[in-house]
């Protein structure tokens, strides 16, 4: 899965994947390991789902792990349980494992093949029908995308001590504002909006004059700047701000930017789930106006797209439990804090 993700896989005629990929698959194939695999445990009942020596299914466990020196002679690497072995007369009997009696014998490892196979000749469980998985990480032992999600942030390394920007992520998905509008705030967060330095950097080419801003025309474009440095969008910032009654600094940089608001309205007593509706809001029409100037020509002034992002805030304001129903989108831009509370 990974693979296919992030390109080029197994197929050897791919060449435009990225470059960091190669040095990994370079690793993976002198050291495979699956952390999915390795997370979850096999209940054999056929034998046919289940990797003999990569998957845990007689202890806590692999068996590659157990026996690193038998595995790494052994000619039948990644096949099941039911290929090493089968059924006469009424009793599975098993066979060689992939390993060579000479390389073994060459190797002194006779003793440790003896523990092996008195390890799998004491395996009583057969079954009919398929193997079962049960997976480590949540309390039913039953796999859950969440679950995964937690699994993979867990492996993440974080670099230097945790700070206030950490919890950005997790604030923004529990907000009640349509799902593509988290997905944008999500993208923003990452740095993975189609801006145009980073067009530019995946080699999309765009002449040296479109490079600029199109708000202030004086600084390449770049997501901090579109958004939160930009002259034009600090008037912006500035406006909604005034409108709030927070303090006009801006943050430049996102993470830091949406904590800054988020703090403030969670001074303001606004309910939790609409923290970052005005935030929100305001970036979505930043880019809304931008795509639309950039391409379709559209005419545009700060008052207009200040006017936009009030209406927009107040059209999610609506969104999940709402406190105050039936009030005028007049009546929220006398008091937006009282109608968010």
């Amino acid at each position: 899965m990974t693979s296919n993700m992030f390109g080029g896989g197994s197929n050897k005629k791919a060449t435009k994947f990225s470059f960091w990929w190669k040095d990994i698959q370079k690793i993976i194939s002198y050291s495979f390991r699956d952390p999915l695999v390795d997370s979850c445990r096999f209940s054999v009942h056929n034998g046919f789902a289940t990797l003999f020596w990569e998957a845990r299914w007689l202890n806590v466990t692999s068996l590659k792990d157990l026996f690193p020196d038998l595995y790494g002679i052994s000619r039948l690497k990644f096949v099941s349980v039911a290929a090493m072995g089968g059924w006469k007369d009424g009793v599975w009997v098993w066979g060689d494992l992939g390993v060579s009696e000479l390389e073994m014998g060459e190797l002194g490892l006779e003793a440790d093949f003896a523990v092996l196979l008195g390890l799998v000749e004491g395996f009583k469980g057969w079954k009919g029908g398929k193997d079962s998985i049960e997976w480590d990480y949540s309390e039913d032992k039953d796999f859950t995308v969440a679950s995964c999600y937690t699994f993979y942030n867990n492996l993440r390394i974080h670099h230097g001590p945790p700070n206030r920007n950490d919890e950005a992520f997790g604030l923004l998905w529990k907000l009640d504002v349509p799902f593509k509008i988290k997905a944008f705030g999500w993208r923003l967060f990452l740095d993975r909006l189609p801006v145009k330095d980073l067009l530019k950097i995946r080699g999309i080419t765009i002449p040296l004059d479109d490079l600029n801003c199109f708000f202030c025309g004086n600084w390449l474009e770049s997501s901090s700047h579109l958004f939160f440095s930009c002259l034009v969008v600090k008037n912006i910032w500035s406006e909604i701000a005034n409108w709030v009654g927070k303090g006009d600094r801006v943050e430049s940089e996102c993470l830091s930017n949406f904590m800054d608001w988020h703090l403030f309205f969670h001074s303001k007593k606004v309910k939790h789930r609409k923290l970052g509706v005005v935030w929100l809001a305001t970036t979505w029409t930043i880019w809304l106006v931008r795509n639309g100037a950039c391409f379709q020509k559209e005419v545009w002034n700060v008052n207009n797209i200040v006017w936009n992002a009030k209406h927009l805030a107040w059209r999610w304001s609506f969104c999940g439990k709402i406190t105050h129903p039936n009030y005028s989108f007049y009546e929220f831009c006398k008091d937006p804090l009282h109608f968010l509370s």
